[in-house]
């Protein structure tokens, strides 16, 4: 049985909190303007998904499964946020809505459909997520020539 202690989690809670918000920092005006994606949000929201990309890595290759456990949980969410936001529009999710689709407001440029995002996003960032944690089992296991 695996024993999650907050030395396990802060970490990866720390940079999901702080990549977030920076990404929606980066993104908010257009999209609180009702701007469509531009090349600048497509930009931020590449580095984005590649920093769970890059964050995935020495989780992977440490072995870490409260990694996957948070981002199974942290994606989940976004999921459920996008599909209750499309759905049963409550204006208590509009956290979550923004939480989650603000930072890959510029995949919009590339889907050309907004609502679309909303469910798209999660799955991008767990597929990226489990991408950058593959990528680091495959390095530990990799024997030096």
């Amino acid at each position: 049985m695996m024993v999650f202690s907050s030395k396990r989690w802060f970490p990866i809670f720390l940079v999901a909190f702080v990549l977030t918000m920076v990404s929606i920092w980066m993104n908010a005006p257009g999209v609180m303007a009702g701007y469509p994606a531009t090349a600048f949000d497509l930009l931020v929201t590449v580095c984005f998904f590649l920093v769970w990309f890059l964050f995935g890595i020495p989780s992977g290759i440490k072995g870490e499964g409260a990694f996957l456990v948070f981002i199974g949980v942290y994606w989940g969410l976004g999921l459920v946020a996008g599909l209750f936001a499309l759905f049963a529009p409550y204006e208590e999710l509009l956290l979550f809505g923004i939480w989650y689709s603000v930072p890959a407001h510029g995949l919009g440029l590339l889907l050309g459909n907004m609502t679309l995002l909303k469910l798209v996003a999660p799955f991008v960032g767990l597929g990226v997520s489990l991408m950058g944690y593959g990528t680091g089992r495959m390095l530990r296991q990799k024997k030096p020539a």
